[in-house]
């Protein structure tokens, strides 16, 4: 049993749902499917470290502003003994480090995460979040600045300033899901009461203050520049296992968590050998906090590194590889710094570049500065540029013997329907495993919305308690299965579920089955969908894939890419305007059209209108030749109605009562106009 601690930080800065620039399924790149321009950004960190990127999907607000999102971002813990350090040293580490599209999470990437950082721990532990509000969001406002001038005086007129959007849009807190706790951690607003254990520092009693509150902190209202400490607990209860969420339910809590405040809490069992898959480091090996992974589980050794790598080979000696001057064009990768425009999974070995270790010439990575790219091959030079002395391709690094793969089906401000913040596939987890990875799948719903989760060629079980009465049913691990075979399951707002596939265990996936004499053994390598299957999330691009890869890697090239549905042409509905059309006169003597009640006929061009006393008697019908009428010639000047006239150009013809006149303003009292339409 152990108390596991996180340093948790909400921050405010734009975000990329379509990193890479791509929507594998149709083909196209985001100005062709959405009809965004890209933007160029500098993104800065509480740090005080800054990058330029370029965003192909940022979020945006009304008006085509860039929007910020809201990112629960993971720090070292402190290491000065008055924990003046807290919140300083960021911690980034991918949500899934095996997903080929995830970015870089550290300063020269995203700066986090969404979801935020995964709380994990084990039945039996409690978890203790240090949570600390540095949301900075900022509005347009207007301040008036002044000046003194001789003779005149002084002068003051309105100015641009960028001022902080109300604190009440800026308090958040933390609630969890899964875990037991007092009403103190709640992080519920307006419910959870003040902590008697939580005293308001001096440094923040001014900002506390903005929100009436005053002595005690309270964790469902923390106001910018404001911290608190949440407790939540296992109490050993196996049935705390499996895969939540936690997220703001501060003052804004939907705007909130529809831009980003929102993570996953994962409880292990380790007494449930059915299904945990638990990639921490052993108890005996642990850090301070209880949350050090094990490298021996992810990609490179690293919770930020790339499933893939650059593999580079020499040229044989007495293979000629001159360089010609064209091939100089494009000479340096992309830095492994910047957002990739290239797509996965080239695009993941050129970011990896950065954490590949040196090595001898021969078998240590590219060197940026003197490679080309073209296509799925890198060509490394010589460092006089005359030779080409390496050839290097993508290749995908061993497949984990076991991983967990975690997944928020969300909206995410003006970009919608989303995977862990992304959408269109390409951008979009897309999984690494092999053909004997134990995979442990954890999925969790949030927003307004309810989905389906389907992964192709793959069925699981939901796994649950033993027995009926709630004693035994607390106290077993979730290892009994309590469900059919799944292909598709339902979930909604703040739902979630967990299922571990054993890959290599035959009956988990499609056609395991013995091949008979003559048929070729099935094998599940390759990339499957796995996505919300209700039509229209598919389509504004909640589409992920698992891919397969053999045991021991294999050259990572590009995958498929589709095209677009062109949409069948709409047959236009049949024309309804009439070719004749009667015009009335009325008791009160007015004219009316006899379809529609008014003054206004509408025909097609050619047809005819005629003119007919009812109710009031002795009229004529005159033209009104005068801007902004249509002139008609010859002009209209018909008495002794019933009369008619066909109409054979196309305009906003005026008339009125020569008897009685006709007002074109007022639209009195005998005023009528004709609208005569192609």
């Amino acid at each position: 049993m152990a108390n596991v601690e996180y340093w948790i930080q909400i921050e405010n800065r734009p975000w990329d749902v379509c990193p890479h620039n791509i929507d594998r399924i149709t083909g196209q790149n985001l100005k062709v499917r959405e009809g965004k321009d890209k933007v160029d950004l500098t993104l800065s960190s509480p740090t005080g470290h800054t990058h330029k990127t370029t965003m192909f999907r940022p979020l945006r607000k009304t008006g085509d502003a860039v929007d910020d999102a809201l990112i629960l971002r993971r720090y070292k813990p402190p290491a000065k003994a008055d924990g003046s350090d807290a919140w300083t040293v960021p911690d980034d580490r991918k949500v899934n480090p095996w997903d080929l599209n995830e970015p870089d999470p550290g300063e020269n990437g995203t700066m986090g995460t969404i979801p935020g950082p995964t709380i994990e721990c084990s039945v039996g532990d409690s978890v203790i979040v240090h949570f600390r509000n540095n949301d900075l969001r900022a509005e347009l406002g207007t301040k008036q600045v002044c000046f003194d001038f001789p003779v005149i005086g002084e002068i003051c007129f309105p100015a641009p300033v960028s001022v902080p959007i109300p604190i009440e849009k800026r308090t958040h807190s933390l609630h969890p899901h899964g875990f037991v706790f007092a009403p103190k951690f709640d992080g519920a607003f307006p419910l959870s009461p003040p902590d008697p254990d939580q005293p308001i520092e001096a440094a923040q009693a001014a900002a506390w203050s903005e929100l009436s509150v005053t002595g005690l902190k309270q964790g469902d209202r923390v106001p910018p520049g404001g911290t608190f400490t949440y407790q939540w607990h296992t109490r050993g209860w196996p049935t705390t296992a499996g895969v939540w969420l936690y997220h703001d339910h501060s003052i804004c809590d939907m705007e909130n968590t529809e831009h980003g405040a929102i993570g996953v809490i994962v409880i292990h069992n380790s007494a449930d050998t059915n299904n945990e898959v638990d990639i921490r480091m052993p108890e005996k090996d642990q850090d301070a906090t209880h949350t050090a992974l094990d490298p021996a589980f992810l990609p490179g050794s690293s919770p930020t590194g790339s499933p893939v790598h650059l593999v580079c080979f020499p040229f044989a000696r007495d293979v000629p590889a001159d360089v010609l001057p064209h091939d100089l064009i494009g000479l340096g990768l992309e830095a492994p710094t910047a957002h990739s425009t290239m797509g996965a999974p080239m695009g993941a070995a050129i970011r990896a570049l950065a954490d590949e270790p040196p090595g001898r010439a021969a078998v240590g990575p590219p060197n940026p500065a003197r490679s080309i790219r073209r296509g799925d091959l890198v060509f490394e030079l010589d460092p006089k540029l005359v030779k080409f002395h390496r050839l290097c391709f993508p290749q995908y690094r061993q497949p984990p013997a076991k991983a967990l793969y975690l997944q928020v089906f969300h909206t995410v401000g003006d970009a919608g329907m989303c995977i862990n913040g992304r959408k269109y596939l390409g951008n979009t987890p897309t999984m690494l495993a092999g053909p004997q990875t134990r995979m442990r799948f954890g999925v969790v719903g949030m927003g307004s919305d309810f989905h389906t989760f389907h992964i192709h060629g793959h069925r699981w079980i939901i796994p649950g308690p033993h027995g009926s009465d709630p004693g035994t049913i607390q106290g077993s691990p979730l290892d009994t299965p309590v469900s059919q075979f799944e292909d598709t399951r339902t979930f909604g707002p703040a739902n979630s579920f967990v299922f571990t596939i054993e890959e290599g265990s035959g009956f988990m996936r499609a056609d395991p089955f013995t091949p008979g004499e003559g048929e070729t053994p099935a094998s599940p390598i390759g990339e499957w969908h796995m996505h919300c299957h209700v039509l229209m999330h598919m389509d504004l691009g909640m589409m992920g894939s698992l891919l397969i890869v053999p045991a021991a890697g294999a050259p990572a090239l590009t995958l498929p890419v589709g095209m677009p549905c062109e949409m069948p042409e709409m047959t236009p509905p049949p024309d309804t305007t009439p070719t004749s059309a009667t015009v009335k006169s009325t008791s009160d003597c007015k004219w009316r059209d006899d379809f529609t009640g008014t003054p206004e006929t509408t025909i097609k061009v050619g047809g005819t209108v005629t003119w007919v006393e009812a109710g009031c008697n002795g009229h004529t019908v005159v033209s009104n030749n005068v801007p902004p009428f249509t002139t008609l010639s010859p002009p209209l000047n018909l008495s002794g109605l019933p009369k008619s006239r066909t109409f054979t150009a196309v305009g906003d013809f005026g008339y009125h009562c020569g008897i009685h006149g006709g007002d074109p303003v007022t639209k009195d009292p005998m005023y009528g106009i004709v609208h005569v339409v192609p």
